[in-house]
């Protein structure tokens, strides 16, 4: 066999292989045999008509049982013996084929591109904060606090105040019409929240229970509620309550409420423990986030056209699962989809060499996942997603891509985590 390699580009080879006459004649002969040994020609016995006739009379079928033995066979060879790993199916070209002579074919590939890694012991990375203070750990005290509060009726003399809470019953009139879409009946909302119609909740201040309110409002051209914009729509308002929230005291019996805990000391270690997983898990995102940055930055490659097709073809696959694009039931046109690939390129382009940066820095510095940390990794991903862990196992490692690209992520996280526990820290300004 001789092989001719062409480097066209950091990512692509061409290889002539040439796979010698001789071995084309016996392949000649064999396949002939076989198609003798199946088929019928008149006047001969079967299996006993002579090759010659075979070979004229089933000439495409021989070529095509030697092109789909030979092809796989030799090209596995060749790129075996070149220390060549393809990215993807190779694309065969200029196949000539003839008893008499060598069988020349030509295949293109595509490769990993090889590349200078950065220096990337002892990155330099501002030192994120991980201390949990008093009024970390209050605010959340407060939010809790919030979630057990009632609510509770205010004298009826009370004015309203931002802060209450009002049940209100409401008619809508656009353009002095009656709008019945619009008609508001026993909707409880917080004065001051800024979370019902704009300028609505400042003219309750002030009122109080049983009062009725006429509020005019006049919304602009570019109004997103097609049958408000630029029109003057009057609510006649009825309040019907004005209520405010009563929180529970910070005691032993509120730390028991949340969650049972002993008394109000033991929740405010919990909850500083928790705010500390949660600080060190942002400050580890965080890291990683800067880590990737900088190896993006400091590093050049070429990057396989191949692999950025298969990320946007993935990106856009996921966005769809998630209906994140398109409308349940609703196919993409042709357009939408060519201008989506755009959008995805750059984002898939970093993606892509973000991987070949983190698979050669793993690759040097021997770094595997094992089967505990895939199973933890799924029985986390099973806490998150409300699921029973055996089940999403199960359906994780049934599928191969899945599973690949679990192991691919954890893999990546192992690397960052890696690099960044040789990182410089400083002080952050």
């Amino acid at each position: 066999m001789k092989v001719d390699i062409q480097e066209t580009s950091s990512t692509q080879r061409v290889l002539k292989i040439e796979v010698p006459a001789e071995e084309i004649a016996k392949e000649y002969q064999r396949a002939a045999s076989d198609i003798n040994k199946r088929v019928r020609i008149p006047g001969f016995r079967p299996g006993k008509a002579p090759l010659g006739v075979i070979e004229k009379q089933y000439k495409e079928n021989i070529e095509e049982d030697i092109l789909q033995k030979l092809i796989p066979a030799y090209y596995t060879r060749a790129i075996k013996d070149a220390n060549i790993t393809p990215l993807q199916m190779p694309f065969i070209q200029d196949v000539n084929l003839s008893k008499g002579a060598p069988l020349i074919f030509t295949v293109e590939v595509e490769i990993r591109p090889q590349f200078e890694l950065i220096p990337y012991e002892e990155i330099e990375l501002a030192k994120k904060d991980s201390d949990i203070t008093e009024e970390d750990i209050n605010a959340v005290i407060e939010r809790l606090r919030d979630r057990l509060s009632i609510l509770e009726n205010h004298e009826d003399e009370h004015s309203i105040v931002n802060g209450d809470y009002v049940v209100i019953d409401s008619d809508v009139f656009i353009d002095g019409a009656p709008f019945e879409k619009g008609r508001i009946d026993k909707h409880l909302l917080e004065v001051g929240s800024k979370t019902f119609l704009e300028g609505f909740e400042d003219k309750l201040v002030g009122h109080k229970k049983g009062a009725a309110v006429e509020i005019s409002i006049r919304y602009a051209d570019t109004d997103q509620r097609k049958e408000f914009a630029g029109k003057e729509v009057l609510f006649r308002t009825n309040i019907k309550e004005v209520k405010k929230k009563i929180l529970p005291d910070p005691d032993d019996e509120f730390a028991k409420d949340v969650g049972g805990f002993a008394n109000l000391e033991e929740l405010k270690k919990r909850v500083a423990e928790d705010l500390k997983l949660q600080k060190e898990a942002l400050n580890r995102e965080y890291y990683r986030n800067e880590v990737l940055k900088k190896l993006l930055a400091g590093t050049t490659l070429d990057i396989p056209p191949s692999l950025v097709e298969r990320e946007i073809h993935h990106m856009i696959h996921n966005a769809k699962q998630g209906g994140m694009i398109q409308s349940p039931g609703k196919e993409m046109t042709k357009e939408e989809e060519e201008g989506l690939k755009k959008e995805c390129g750059p984002i898939a382009k970093d993606r892509v060499k973000g991987f070949l940066i983190l698979d050669t820095i793993a690759e040097k510095e021997n770094i595997e996942v094992t089967s505990e940390e895939v199973d933890t990794e799924i029985k986390k991903l099973a806490i998150s997603m409300n699921k029973n862990p055996e089940e999403l196992r199960m359906h994780i490692m049934s599928n191969k891509e899945a599973m690949a690209g679990l192991r691919s992520r954890l893999r990546e996280d192992k690397t960052l985590d890696l690099i960044i526990s040789k990182a410089k820290f400083q002080a952050a300004a």
